[in-house]
């Protein structure tokens, strides 16, 4: 069904949802919660709160504002746990 392309992407998207659904079952019952946070935008922000725009080619983050230079993938991650209720930074 995924090779459809016209349901590919929903199809997907189901996916995630159920495995998010699963974990935040699981994590209930270990008496943990789960936090969802919107992870739009992560890759082209700074913690600094500045807008660090570039294509996907690009693998490193440069915040002109704050100076910080750093993986993108892991200023991604630091962002996104920012975002969240119970952020430990």
């Amino acid at each position: 069904m995924v090779k459809n392309h016209k349901l590919a992407k929903s199809i997907h998207d189901a996916s995630w949802g159920t495995f998010v659904d699963f974990l935040d079952y699981k994590m209930k019952l270990k008496g943990k919660i789960l936090d969802r946070v919107n992870p739009n935008g992560t890759s082209q922000t700074c913690l600094c709160g500045a807008k660090v725009p570039k294509d996907l080619s690009v693998r490193t983050h440069e915040c002109s504002n704050c100076g910080v230079k750093i993986d993108r993938d892991t200023m991604s991650a630091k962002v996104i746990l920012s975002r969240s209720k119970f952020a430990l930074i």
